[in-house]
């Protein structure tokens, strides 16, 4: 009963670090946007993004890279550092992290330029030994 408190415990803080995760990708976003862009720029932005990789985003948390896939999507990976896919429930972490994102995706100012042109954002994420965890994808009908 004693571990599986343990294990509660350390899935609320995981969980705690990746809305900080979102919270920060959104003000890195910012700082690089200072106009809103038009949708043929986000080439730029992708290598603008990419030039800071990897990146820690937190203690826990690593940007590795950002790609610009066909049909205007643009893709987030992202490693947790201190996760082996074993240790940790897979499925409750991707459930409360596609929430965190589809809220943020609705307010945040700085994934504007998303909206605005309609583009489809995959969040990959991967543990420590590079294996996927999950994949979050965010279309423009969900914002």
């Amino acid at each position: 009963m004693e571990e599986k408190q343990r294990k509660k415990k350390l899935l609320i803080r995981k969980i705690i670090k990746i809305i900080i995760v979102i919270v920060l990708i959104g003000a890195a976003q910012y700082y690089f946007i200072k106009e809103k862009p038009v949708s043929n720029e986000l080439a730029a932005l992708v290598t603008k993004y990419n030039a800071a990789c990897p990146v820690m985003i937190s203690d826990d948390i690593r940007m590795e890279s950002v790609n610009q896939l066909p049909d205007n999507t643009v893709q987030y990976d992202f490693t947790l550092v201190r996760v082996l896919k074993g240790s940790i429930d897979v499925a409750a972490l991707k459930k409360s992290i596609e929430k965190e994102i589809l809220a943020a995706s609705k307010t945040n100012p700085s994934l504007e330029a998303f909206r605005d042109n309609d583009s489809t954002v995959i969040y990959h994420y991967m543990d420590s030994n590079q294996e996927n965890l999950f994949i979050v994808t965010l279309t423009p009908e969900m914002y």
